[in-house]
């Protein structure tokens, strides 16, 4: 980590992989504690500009995570956040949105036990909806710092395509 902030990522990432492998030799290669590594790795590789292994660190962390403290566990969330950061740095829109989305409708689907199209014609106030041009929306009555993140990070995706109302909800 030190490394990192001392912008030296080659010395950080030699020994950010080496942990990894530490982890899981110790504690199998679907640990929780081995996904955070990744995470780790993931961010290095980023600020080198290395973004198809950026990629694969951080799908193998939602993997983890997701098989060993299930979908709704915060990592996950804030893994997809990750990853579809990492797409939007590379101008990979589709792939950005669908992340943000994915976390924003399991949100949801947690909150009020119905995705969000399911609840389309729902009114204002009574869960959310996607609007006509696919955009998210509900009033967060459980207002967690990955949703919040999640809708910021999603307007900033709709200001750069220049989608100005969808950003705005």
């Amino acid at each position: 980590v030190l490394y990192g902030k001392s912008n030296k990522f080659k010395e950080a990432e030699s020994l950010c992989k080496r942990a990894l492998e530490i982890r899981e030799k110790c504690l199998g290669p679907v640990h929780p504690d081995v996904a955070k590594q990744l995470n780790n790795l993931a961010l290095l590789c980023q600020n080198q500009g290395k973004y198809d292994e950026v990629e694969s660190y951080y799908k193998r962390a939602i993997e983890i995570y997701t098989k060993t403290l299930g979908i709704d566990d915060p990592n996950v969330a804030k893994t997809k956040n990750n990853l579809a950061s990492d797409y939007l740095k590379q101008q990979k829109y589709k792939e950005a949105e669908q992340l943000y989305k994915d976390v924003l409708t399991r949100a949801h689907e947690k909150e009020f036990g119905t995705s969000p199209q399911d609840s389309s014609t729902s009114t204002p106030g009574s869960g959310g909806t996607y609007d006509a041009q696919g955009g998210w929306y509900k009033t967060i009555r459980a207002d967690t710092p990955t949703v919040t993140t999640t809708l910021k990070n999603l307007s900033l995706l709709y200001r750069r395509q220049g989608r100005y109302e969808a950003a705005d909800t």
